[in-house]
């Protein structure tokens, strides 16, 4: 069996977002080197297809572990979602309300009815920032701690240069 270290999950989602960073980096080599000019810098296209198979197995891995470990507090990170989507729906909501000229050059008067107005979005967007704020300071004292299994090999692909 494959040596194993106990990571908090806190240090397993920056492991994983550098995993995504070096598979980023390797896909981009593929496209980008396969078909050069025969003149050209040669890169070994199939070595780094091959290690960005690799870490993506690990990655895919690491993201299963993520997951067991999350379970517990799954609930949480589907809410923090769903707000952060509230607000930004609310961000993006027109407020405009009352008589405007508008319509350049034969303007003339519109009438605008919002059913929400700027100070009821501001405070439904303040309430809902409180609520993410809780719920993240929830998941950042989860994830620093609790502990997960990941390969130790998974480990030191992700801190390599």
């Amino acid at each position: 069996m494959a040596d194993t270290l106990n990571i908090t999950l806190a240090k397993a989602l920056k492991l994983k977002n550098r995993l995504a960073g070096k598979i980023a980096k390797l896909t981009l080599t593929v496209q980008t080197y396969n078909s050069t000019q025969e003149a050209a810098e040669r890169i070994d296209v199939r070595a780094a297809y091959e290690q960005r198979t690799d870490l993506v197995r690990r990655l895919t891995d690491l993201k299963h572990a993520i997951a067991r470990g999350n379970a517990p507090i799954q609930r949480d990170i589907f809410d923090l979602a769903e707000l952060k989507a509230e607000v930004t729906l609310l961000a993006g909501l027109n407020t405009k309300h009352g008589t405007f000229l508008e319509g350049y050059p034969t303007a003339g008067t519109v009438a605008y009815v919002a059913q929400f107005r700027k100070a009821d979005v501001d405070a439904m967007t303040d309430a809902l920032e409180a609520r993410i704020d809780a719920l993240q300071d929830k998941l950042d004292t989860f994830n620093a701690q609790t502990r997960i299994a990941v390969d130790a090999d998974t480990v030191a692909a992700g801190d390599a240069k």
